[in-house]
């Protein structure tokens, strides 16, 4: 259900599919779980072609940035459409993702957090990174 785009050593890029809802979340979820069981500390998710995610989808987002976190790491997603991330942001999931509108930005952001380095101001990011 994730569609895998790049790995490099402990980032990890992959597309969301269409529907993340509860028909779909339970797969999204254990394809993700695979990403997470190697060594990925940075899960970008790209967004995209997301036109339905409920709060199943919400669940499943959630249970990837638990994991990275705890690990010391963290879940960038790209967000391209602007209701989304406002839907996002009012479910204050970006006080703890990070939160970006293109992909490359998401990536930048994963590649500079696991430098060490200062994220880059988006448009939706955490305080605290």
């Amino acid at each position: 259900m994730l569609h895998l785009i790049d790995r490099s050593e402990d980032v990890v890029v992959a597309a969301l599919p269409q529907d993340v809802d509860f028909c779909t979340s339970a797969d999204v979820r254990a394809a993700g779980e695979r990403l997470l069981a190697g060594d990925c500390r940075y899960l970008v998710l790209d967004s995209s072609s997301v036109t339905s995610l409920d709060s199943s989808g919400i669940t499943v987002l959630l249970a990837f940035w638990q994991p990275l976190r705890e690990a010391g790491g963290a879940l960038c997603v790209a967000v391209p459409d602007e209701h989304l991330r406002w839907r996002l942001g009012i479910l204050g999931l970006d006080t703890v993702l990070v939160i970006t509108v293109t992909l490359d930005e998401a990536v930048t952001q994963a590649r500079r957090l696991r430098d060490g380095t200062r994220p880059l101001r988006s448009v939706h990011q955490p305080e605290s990174a």
